[in-house]
């Protein structure tokens, strides 16, 4: 229990400041899984398979599996994507699956806005192996949802070194009501979260170009949570980079582009907050991007986001 408690004190916290969707370091390379309106913009068939293993250490830790798949339809202005997530937090399981249609909008000077939106299911269920309580009959704890209809929307401006994103990935709540004895799934206003976020591109050098980049996430009632990176591209090869999160965690980045189709990505997370008091080792998230290209033979540049 004394390993438990603060897990489950933090969980807690951590649920009321907005925090209880699934969270990715690389959201620039995983915006697929944050925005559907990111959908298709790449021009080609791309892919990011996500890893995250969060206080390394501590029992019942989230573990979260992601894949967001998508590409534009043949030479129109439509985009299409795929994402699946599966997250298991102590005794409880989550398995969201969503399907994305996004439509750009051309400007000139290669500046595209692109809106999206996803429909998909949700399901939550609890182990009962991993449950111990006093109270054997609260079904909040021992019952589980059915497929739940979820939506989500999302606008996505970007040019060659810029971008800017705004979403709203889920609308509606699963949760037990305890009035009918079931879950149930409602629109909450107050429990709608939303994402800002952008970033620029500074080119110094063709061996040198640096990123900063800022992601927002609001809910109401909560704090606003923020995360401010910087990361650099050395030799169109390894990209370095530095987080600093707003819920008093440092993150440490890095990607390898070994080709103009693969990528990989490694994020560690150090906290200093109070999970930093008890045995943890940090998170881990490991990514895969994969991009293949159907329109064009070959990628004719490097692409920053």
């Amino acid at each position: 229990m004394k390993r438990i408690l603060p897990l489950i004190i933090f969980l807690l916290t951590t649920m009321l400041y907005g925090q209880n969707q699934q969270q990715y370091n690389h959201f620039i390379a995983d915006q697929g899984l944050l925005n559907p309106a990111y959908n298709g913009t790449r021009d080609f068939v791309s892919g990011v398979l996500v890893l995250r293993n969060q206080w390394i250490g501590l029992e019942g830790a989230p573990v979260t599996q992601a894949i967001n798949v998508h590409s534009p339809i043949g030479f129109t202005n439509l985009g299409a994507g795929l994402s699946i997530t599966n997250e298991n937090i102590g005794a409880s399981h989550t398995l969201n699956f969503y399907g994305a249609l996004a439509y750009r909008i051309y400007f000139q000077r290669d500046q595209t806005l692109s809106l999206g939106l996803q429909l998909g299911f949700n399901s939550f269920s609890m182990d009962q192996n991993k449950i111990v309580s006093l109270d054997n009959t609260d079904q909040a704890l021992y019952g589980s949802s059915n497929l739940a209809l979820n939506s989500g929307v999302g606008a996505y401006y970007y040019t060659p070194k810029l971008f800017v994103g705004f979403s709203v990935p889920e609308f509606f709540t699963n949760q037990y009501d305890t009035g009918i004895g079931a879950y149930k799934n409602s629109l909450r206003f107050k429990d709608i979260h939303y994402y800002l976020y952008g970033g620029y591109v500074f080119e110094i050098n063709e061996n040198l170009a640096i990123k900063p980049t800022l992601l927002n996430r609001v809910v109401y009632g909560s704090p606003w949570q923020t995360d401010i990176t910087g990361s650099c591209l050395l030799y169109q090869k390894l990209w370095l980079g530095l987080t600093y999160k707003s819920s008093k965690e440092l993150v440490f980045l890095t990607e390898f582009i070994i080709n103009n189709k693969l990528t990989v990505r490694y994020s560690y997370d150090y906290p200093f907050n109070a999970l930093n008091q008890v045995k943890n080792g940090g998170s881990h998230e490991l990514g895969l991007q994969f991009d293949l290209p159907i329109q064009r033979p070959v990628l004719r540049s490097i692409r920053y986001f």
